[in-house]
């Protein structure tokens, strides 16, 4: 399978997702794992093919207001995860981060690593974002963010999603522009 390569990493890039990439990769399948989506808003549902591509459809195709991609291990040449802008806001120039690496074997700092700062970069670079901010129910991710990234804590929502049969607190980051080395 070819892929549309957007953004050109050092060993993943980050590439164009289509109805082709649903249909060809593991990428509906990596939210049925409870334990891939241990720390995520997921796996409350079965996810499917069918529901995978109304999702391409209805959320990422034609939205002005999300960047999806693919992560594509080059070596590899394989799909390992997505990362995506959300919420893009041009007037006020701030976006949501998030990504997600569900092909287990990846699943380690370099890939993660590597596709937020590319993102990152395009937001601030092409979209002349201002800020970049997310949250995560994982403590050690909040962490990852604030020591690699240079993002700040921003703040903490107490018990604030239901997962794994607990209320969870959700870690809020954010950067500025000025700081994103």
């Amino acid at each position: 399978m070819n892929f549309d390569v957007f953004i050109k990493g050092e060993s993943i890039d980050l590439v164009v997702l289509t109805n082709e990439v649903v249909e060809k990769t593991n990428w509906y399948n990596w939210f049925n794992d409870a334990k891939n989506t241990e720390h995520m808003q997921k796996h409350y549902f079965p996810n499917s093919k069918e529901l995978q591509l109304k999702y391409f459809r209805d959320e990422i195709e034609g939205n002005d207001k999300k960047i999806q991609l693919g992560i594509y291990h080059k070596k590899d040449k394989i799909l390992i995860g997505t990362i995506s802008l959300n919420n893009i806001d041009f007037q006020h120039r701030k976006c949501e981060i998030s990504g997600f690496i569900g092909e287990k074997k990846y699943q380690t700092l370099k890939p993660f690593l590597e596709s937020n700062k590319l993102l990152i970069k395009h937001a601030f670079d092409q979209l002349n974002m201002n800020r970049i901010y997310g949250g995560t129910l994982n403590k050690d991710v909040s962490r990852f963010f604030t020591r690699l990234l240079n993002f700040k804590e921003e703040g903490v929502l107490i018990n604030d999603v239901y997962k794994n049969g607990n209320w969870n607190n959700v870690y809020l980051i954010g950067i500025l522009k000025g700081d994103f080395n």
